[in-house]
């Protein structure tokens, strides 16, 4: 399952996110993140292409969340509050931050506030990912990240129960397991 955000621009900076449950270790689900940097604009139908930063690593990032980060997630989204992270794997280092901002849009004759975010993923202090964020578009990985906690939450039931298949009886003579 995954959902994907493009935002090219015509100044050449957008970014495409893809947001994916996949197979972790120990048969649990795991949430990643793909992101892949703008590498043109055709001014003349208004499009942006990605395909050709496809084969560039400094043009492409990869991030594993766990399930207490992508809990942390919801929780800034839902309270409007910053949530930020940080990242090793081989020789890179990755901060992740979302943001909560505030968007000034035309209403008619009037100007109106939505309340939006945005993300960014840093590798190495010089390599950025942005993404602006909608309200439409929070909503969604809301549901999606929520999706991919009941997924996780269910897979750990399954292996704890195969895993713990005798049951013992707890009597009085018995302490707490923790």
């Amino acid at each position: 399952m995954n959902l994907s955000l493009y935002k090219p621009n015509s100044k050449n900076t957008g970014c495409a996110f893809n947001f994916s449950i996949g197979q972790g270790s120990k048969n649990l689900p795991a949430l990643y993140v793909s992101a892949i940097q703008q590498h043109s604009w055709d001014s003349k139908t208004k499009k942006g292409s990605f395909s050709e930063s496809k084969e560039d690593p400094n043009k492409n990032i990869n991030v594993k969340f766990n399930e207490w980060e992508v809990g942390s997630m919801i929780s800034a989204f839902n309270n409007r509050h910053e949530y930020s992270a940080y990242h090793t794997f081989d020789e890179n280092s990755t901060t992740i931050k979302l943001t909560p901002w505030d968007k000034v849009t035309k209403s008619g004759d009037k100007s109106i506030t939505l309340p939006a975010f945005g993300v960014v993923f840093t590798r190495n202090g010089n390599q950025q990912f942005r993404l602006p964020l909608e309200p439409g578009e929070v909503e969604a990985l809301k549901i999606f990240f929520k999706k991919y906690l009941e997924e996780y939450i269910l897979a750990t039931r399954q292996n704890y129960k195969q895993n713990n298949t005798k049951t013992k009886s707890v009597t009085d003579s018995d302490e707490a397991p923790f």
